[in-house]
């Protein structure tokens, strides 16, 4: 399987991750093996026996989160708070995340 060159390391993945909670694991996963593995799209269709347009739009759903949290310079955040400040934090956090809608 030829290898292309990767757009993101594993460490920018890593950070975003948190951000793909509302996609499948199986987007999320193909996505990883082309922008981060640096596998090419139509190897991975191949192997994994879909079409390359599968591929190609589960790369542009993650490549989008992965874009707007760069451009945002958004950064995940995992505390333990009592109810009432995390319900502050919640309201905080609510025009950062995904619409509702836009999820998977």
């Amino acid at each position: 399987m030829q290898r292309v060159q990767p757009k993101y390391t594993a460490a920018q993945w890593e950070q975003v991750s948190p951000a793909f909670r509302g996609l499948a694991i199986s987007t999320v996963d193909m996505a990883k093996s082309v922008l981060v593995d640096g596998v090419r799209p139509a190897d991975l269709a191949r192997q994994l026996d879909v079409s390359r347009q599968l591929i190609y739009a589960a790369v542009q759903r993650v490549r989008k989160i992965m874009e707007e949290h760069q451009v945002q310079e958004l950064v995940p955040v995992m505390v333990w708070l009592p109810p009432e400040l995390a319900e502050q934090v919640r309201q905080m956090a609510a025009p950062y995340e995904q619409p509702k809608g836009k999820k998977e």
